[in-house]
């Protein structure tokens, strides 16, 4: 079989209504050398009818003998691909129509073996946390650096940066060369049960640096039948989550001894992925968690019932049997605080609209009830399908963002016009928007006159005739344009 640029793998496992939707996002790209693998996790003949509707060349379809565990799933998938580069989105998922044609560009890159981007957060409306569903989170940022990966697990081990800052398969288009090196260390490329947060730990550590984007390629979406929600959210509560354990104690795939295993979200996630990376992969690594920080999250935001709450003090206790004098600190400071009901989930903020740095809106009022038509609209609002990314590295993200932000009027139509003034109805907001436009136009003024200067100089270096007065002209004219090039963003 002939090697493709990309290869994108769907695990999926009985979520035909769903994988339907992402597949037609993975089908609606501006780029055409890829293949899309549907790894199907012994379902039922529903997702085999889903991927024959399709009825694209581009998808192949792949199902395992027995029920696997997650990681196992995408193990299984990841085997099956043939692309130079790998990414790998979950069935209720979607990509940006835009986003092989970037990530091939980016891919051109020197250091990008690993491209890592800001996804776009989508709920259904079938979420399985109730007045959650219906919500786009987006970005407009454009930034786009290289990064060390080394010092991203630091930061992202001591909860400093947030876990998605890591180029997990879910956000990261990877080389297989960087896949490969994995699978030769650690047997396999996914060997954690949480196959997602692990591989951000193993990639970023395998590739030593990588690229990262905040510009969205894909869209992650959680949806009734979401792992992350049932496992995270919905503990014990649901089979998705009892067959997940099941599974994954089945293939062999434990949570860290070291670890507490308790609902607490990302913490514990990003806790039980980094220690067992750590321990299997980098041993050598100057980064460590603060367990006794982790266990004083864990008291305060452990998501058990009344009735549980003797047996999640036990498991965090548990967890410092290595450790006899963190044992006695324990039993001094935690050990008797009193249980308090978990807080209500909030993914959806009460106040929608532009914070400064993301666009939050109300799906339903756009008529969006699925992630293709979330795709669909986000790759509207950015703008990206017909024209490259312009990529900025600045630092300075948010005067980027916001200019897009007041932008919006040119694509959008007389109804999605009215919507968005719903949403950004805010009087600061549309203050800062103008104040940017200002300090922005002015900018645009300064470098037009500048240019104009430039015009001027170029025409007298063509008229002087004298080389004695050529030499300073010619000074003036590097001088004013090393200058154009250094002209600040003013700060609102």
């Amino acid at each position: 079989m002939s090697a493709v640029k990309f290869s994108v793998v769907i695990p999926t496992r009985e979520r035909a209504e769903t994988l339907r939707f992402a597949l037609r996002t993975c089908l609606d790209q501006t780029f055409d050398d890829y293949e899309i693998i549907v790894s199907d996790n012994f379902s039922s003949s529903a997702t085999k009818a889903v991927v024959d509707e399709c009825g694209s060349p581009k998808v192949r379809y792949v199902r395992t003998s027995e029920p696997v565990a997650m990681s196992t799933n995408w193990e299984f998938g990841l085997s099956h691909t043939r692309g130079e580069y790998v990414l790998l989105i979950g069935d209720d998922d979607g990509l940006l129509p835009h986003a092989l044609t970037e990530l091939d560009r980016l891919s051109r890159e020197p250091g990008a073996r690993v491209i890592r981007w800001s996804p776009i957060y989508y709920t259904w409306p079938n979420v399985a946390l109730p007045g959650q569903g219906d919500y786009i989170e987006m970005s407009f940022g454009c930034t786009l650096r290289h990064r060390d990966g080394r010092t991203v697990i630091r930061e992202v081990a001591a909860f400093r940066e947030f876990y998605t800052a890591l180029p997990m398969l879910y956000n990261a288009a990877v080389h297989r060369d960087v896949l490969a090196a994995l699978r030769a260390r650690a047997g396999r490329v996914f060997p954690h049960p949480v196959p997602d947060v692990y591989s951000g730990f193993s990639i970023a550590h395998a590739a030593e640096r990588f690229l990262s984007t905040a510009v969205p390629m894909s869209v992650s979406g959680q949806s009734a039948a979401s792992n992350g929600i049932a496992t995270l959210f919905n503990r014990g509560r649901n089979a998705i989550d009892r067959e997940f354990h099941a599974l994954n104690a089945r293939d062999g795939l434990r949570s860290e001894p070291t670890v507490p295993d308790l609902p607490v979200y990302p913490h514990v996630p990003v806790a039980d992925a980094f220690a067992f990376a750590k321990r299997t992969l980098f041993p050598d690594l100057d980064a460590d968690l603060d367990r006794r920080a982790l266990a004083r999250v864990c008291v305060t935001n452990a998501r058990v019932s009344r009735d549980d709450w003797p047996a999640a003090l036990a498991a965090i206790r548990d967890s410092f049997a290595d450790d006899p004098e963190s044992q006695k600190w324990f039993d001094a400071e935690l050990a008797a605080i009193p249980y308090t009901p978990p807080a209500r989930v909030q993914l959806r903020p009460e106040r929608l609209g532009f914070d400064g740095r993301l666009l939050h809106l109300d799906a339903a009022a756009f008529g969006v009830s699925d992630v293709a038509g979330a795709a669909q609209l986000c790759a509207h609002l950015l703008n990206y399908r017909d024209q490259p990314v312009q990529y900025s590295h600045s630092e300075d993200d948010r005067h980027i963002a916001a200019m897009k932000i007041a932008d919006l009027a040119h694509v959008c139509n007389e109804r999605e016009r009215a919507i968005l003034r719903v949403h950004l109805s805010s009087t600061d907001l549309i203050q800062t928007v103008h104040r940017l436009q200002g300090v922005c136009d002015e900018r645009e003024k300064i470098i037009l006159r500048a240019d104009a200067q430039t015009r001027e100089l170029n025409r007298q270096l063509r008229e002087e005739r004298r080389w004695s007065l050529k030499r300073p002209l010619r000074a003036a004219k590097r001088l004013l344009t090393s200058a154009i090039g250094r002209v600040p963003v003013p700060k609102v």
